[in-house]
């Protein structure tokens, strides 16, 4: 791949581990009492946080003399209404943060203003970034695609890793995507949560990603989506449930570690996996997915895994268990544990599908190249 060419010849093989190492032991700002020089109150600057008034002119200045001095911006709770914030390189963006599930504007809420911006965070050029403790809301009737926080490389990749980190956010009521890197190169995303934006929770064209202990729920599109270049994530502990499309949907790319997740109740399969290559699938909990397929590629026959013209994959040790929406509503799905198609050197052993499907284990559409291994897994459908 062309990401692995350009390593070589910048002899950084292995410094994006060593990156993220870094960025993970780096202390934080404290979240109330005493502050240092370098952290800058948004309220000092002439932000409200009433939810009327227009703070992005003071919340930039912040920002701006913040990113001066690779410090920290601070935002007391309230509500800001603001657009198109320009994040600079080595600056944190720090609130006290709260959890919620539900689309509830609470803590330190930054709620996009404008119907013509294109995202409320712009991170793009933001190397070293950090945004913790924020919520993060957008208007999901917008009328154009507004993204959460964008990362937009559009035509070359960033000359340097991102190395950009969310954590404990909330990133809620996008008409496009949540998040949408373009082209990242490094991040991290953990202990946060992308609910009800009407593209992916999050969406992603890079590598080098560390994806932990999040929550993606009920989003339009993806729970998590990447299309033509994902590579080296690992993707674990995270809960994917009830997104209108695939739970975690891999398009081309590679080395992906998919581990300790629980998909329930998306609309397509909880992974599906397309010209994928050198993925580990384990310890994973498929329950109830396929809720509603009719307008996805597999159509009415839902499933809990999908692989197509995948090499080297390898699926072991995960549950699949069949079911309907809460409160015993809805049908029952999905009708097919695994679909698979075109598989090359790939492995499906070892899994549990107890009560895990309506109909059949396993449909096999062909077309497979040398070694593809399907054995010893065991199972039963269910009986609504």
């Amino acid at each position: 791949m062309e990401r692995r060419d350009f390593i070589r010849r910048s002899s950084l093989t292995g410094m994006a581990g060593l990156g993220a190492a870094a960025i993970a032991l780096q202390s934080f700002a404290p979240a109330g009492g005493e502050r240092s020089a370098k952290t800058f109150n948004v309220l000092e600057y002439g932000a409200k946080g009433d939810g009327q008034s227009g703070d992005t002119a003071a919340i930039q200045r912040a920002l701006d003399a913040a990113g001066a001095v690779n410090g920290t911006v601070w935002f007391p709770p309230g509500i800001y209404m603001c657009h198109q914030l320009k994040v600079p390189a080595y600056v944190t963006l720090l609130g006290d943060p709260v959890w919620i599930f539900h689309c509830e504007e609470r803590g330190a809420v930054l709620k996009l203003d404008s119907a013509d911006a294109d995202c409320l965070l712009d991170v793009t050029g933001a190397y070293g970034a950090h945004i913790r403790g924020i919520v993060v809301c957008g208007q999901r009737d917008a009328k154009k695609p507004q993204h959460g926080i964008y990362l937009n490389n559009p035509e070359k990749w960033s000359p340097k890793e991102d190395t950009l980190v969310i954590d404990d956010t909330k990133v809620m009521n996008f008409s496009g995507h949540g998040v949408f890197l373009r082209r990242v190169w490094l991040f991290i995303v953990r202990h946060s949560q992308f609910m009800y934006n009407n593209g992916d929770g999050i969406r992603l064209l890079g590598w080098d990603g560390f994806v932990l202990d999040n929550q993606f729920s009920a989003n339009g599109g993806n729970g998590f989506g990447c299309d033509d270049c994902g590579a080296t994530v690992m993707f674990t502990a995270n809960r994917v449930e009830w997104n209108r499309g695939y739970g975690l949907y891999i398009h081309g790319g590679d080395d992906w570690n998919v581990t300790g997740n629980s998909f329930d109740r998306n609309h397509g399969a909880g992974l599906y996996a397309h010209r994928a290559q050198a993925v580990a699938v384990s310890g994973n909990v498929f329950r109830r997915c396929g809720k509603d397929s009719s307008y996805l590629s597999e159509g009415e026959r839902s499933c809990q895994v999908r692989l197509e013209e995948c090499q080297g994959v390898a699926m072991t040790g995960n549950a699949c268990l069949a079911g309907q929406d809460d409160g015993g509503q809805g049908r029952f799905t999905p009708q097919v544990g695994f679909i698979v198609r075109k598989l090359s050197h790939c492995v499906i052993s070892g899994n549990t599908l107890w009560n895990g499907y309506m109909d059949e284990m396993l449909v096999d559409q062909g077309e497979h190249g040398e070694d593809f291994i399907f054995k010893d897994n065991v199972g039963c459908p269910k009986k609504a």
